[in-house]
């Protein structure tokens, strides 16, 4: 039986953060962490931090909150809404696509949509640019969709869906990518405030703006120098040029390579001995993209992304496996009580 808290998984994934407004699933985070003997702060940039020991900082462990989606930079007099992308999105995943716009207060859901079939004279099946698209929210006038809160900059996320499949095997939403992360993090903050931590001090991180150019990891760079990094995150699934025969359900996966990083090759090694010792299943695979350890990287430390494989990323309905997630916490949690130096 598994023992992963799926509540908590749907309140991370439902939770809206696009890049740069991650306020809704920061509160769920602080929300879990308060149920805890630890502190916690939040840097200028908006990255939570617990520090868990005492001493010098042994190993920093994060995982970024924020999410694909989009930005409301115009209302037309008609009431047309117009967007600009925030992070990777494939224009091919917005046509069609109920959206999410929120503020402070309040939450607007608006559609995305071309010309029906029906009205259009001249059949164009080329895909529709992003900024040849609108939201629409069911009203005809600038002055209605302002009075409904919306104005720029108003952020809008794709449609928050959570789904179990295959009994409780898989699980689906728009957000996997990386709050499965931020639920590793919150369950090993979890067992390391019952259990505590003698050899010096862990770091975990909840970072910002990952998904934008990896800002939030970047300011973190800033403020630590452990011994070792561990990046936290989903990684693209499956390609057999990219991630050769990495599959779902076979662990998590030791990125040793993406478009533009090189783990700690000293750190890999460490990390299978660990998993081995353990009886902790793994696989070893490049990726396509980049992590937050791009950034931490640049600490002069040993670092390494350990992820979980994620079908259909930046979509409304990435997929990854629970059993490799429960894996994925075990490993974290072996590497960080038995590994002191590279």
């Amino acid at each position: 039986m598994s023992d992963i808290d799926f509540e908590l998984l749907k309140t991370l994934i439902t939770a809206r953060g696009v890049s740069g407004f991650e306020d809704p699933v920061k509160s769920v985070i602080i929300n879990f962490l308060e149920n805890f003997n630890v502190k916690y702060f939040e840097d200028s940039l908006g990255n939570i931090i617990v520090e868990i020991g005492e001493g010098d900082v042994i190993s920093l462990v994060c995982a970024h909150m924020d999410e694909v989606g989009l930005l409301v930079t115009n209302v037309e007099h008609d009431g047309k809404i117009r967007f600009r992308k925030v992070g990777g999105i494939d224009d091919r995943v917005l046509v069609n696509q109920i959206v999410e716009i929120y503020n402070d207060s309040n939450v607007i859901k608006g559609v995305i949509c071309i010309q029906p079939p029906h009205l259009q004279l001249k059949r164009d099946l080329q895909v529709v640019p992003w900024y040849d698209l609108y939201i629409d929210v069911g009203v005809d006038s600038k002055e209605d969709v302002k009075n409904m809160g919306i104005e720029p900059p108003c952020p809008a996320c794709l449609h928050k869906i959570f789904e179990v499949l295959n009994r409780g095997k898989v699980i689906v939403g728009r957000g996997i990518d990386d709050r499965v992360g931020c639920y590793t993090l919150l369950k090993l903050v979890e067992r390391f405030s019952r259990e505590g931590y003698r050899y010096g001090k862990i770091v975990f991180a909840w970072t910002v703006q990952e998904e934008i150019g990896l800002r939030g990891a970047k300011a973190l760079s800033r403020l630590y120098n452990p011994r070792y990094v561990l990046v936290l995150d989903t990684m693209s699934c499956c390609n057999p040029v990219i991630t050769g025969d990495a599959k779902m359900g076979n662990g998590p996966v030791l990125r040793i390579l993406d478009n533009e990083f090189i783990c700690s090759m000293k750190l890999l090694r460490k990390v299978v001995d660990i998993a081995k010792r353990n009886n902790i299943p793994i696989q070893i695979a490049s990726a396509g993209g980049t992590t937050d350890a791009l950034e931490l990287q640049e600490l002069n430390v040993h670092t390494l992304p350990i992820c979980v494989l994620c079908k259909y990323t930046h979509t409304c309905v990435e997929m990854c496996n629970i059993y490799d997630v429960e894996m994925w916490i075990e490993l974290v949690y072996r590497i960080l009580t038995e590994l002191r130096s590279i």
